[in-house]
C-alpha cells in the first residue's frame, strides 16, 4: 500500500474515533444536566409539600387556639422564606433546611408528612 493511502485510512479511523468519543462526552453532559434538573425538581416538590403542611398547621392553630403553647408565626416566616427564594437570596436547599426547622419547631416529624401517591 502506498503511504498516502495508509495516511488517509488512518485519518478516517481517527475521525470516527473522535466522533464516537465526542458523542459519549455529550451524553455524559446531558445526563449530568438531567440529574441536576431532577434534584432541583425534587427539592422544589419537597419545599412545596412542607409549605403546605406548615400552612395547614397554621390554619389549624388559628381555629383551635391553645393558650398553653406559643407557636411561631408561621405565616410571617413562610413569607420571608418565599420572598428570599424568589429574590435569589437563599438557594432551594437552604429553603428546605429552614422549612425543616419550622416543622421541628411545631413538632411535625417526617413520618406524619408521608404522602401516598
Amino acid at each position: 500500500m502506498e503511504p498516502v493511502m495508509m495516511f488517509v485510512i488512518a485519518a478516517i479511523i481517527a475521525a470516527i474515533v473522535l466522533v464516537v468519543f465526542n458523542n459519549q462526552q455529550e451524553s455524559k453532559i446531558t445526563n449530568h444536566l438531567y440529574t441536576n434538573d431532577v434534584q432541583q425538581i425534587y427539592l422544589l416538590t419537597a419545599a412545596e409539600f412542607k409549605i403546605n403542611v406548615l400552612e395547614n398547621r397554621q390554619q389549624l392553630n388559628n381555629t383551635t387556639v391553645d393558650l398553653n403553647t406559643a407557636a411561631p408565626n408561621i405565616t410571617a416566616e413562610l413569607d420571608l422564606l418565599t420572598t428570599a427564594l424568589e429574590s435569589g437570596e437563599i438557594p432551594l436547599n437552604e429553603l428546605n433546611l429552614r422549612l425543616d426547622y419550622l416543622l421541628d419547631a411545631l413538632n411535625i416529624n417526617s413520618s406524619s408528612m408521608v404522602q401516598a401517591y
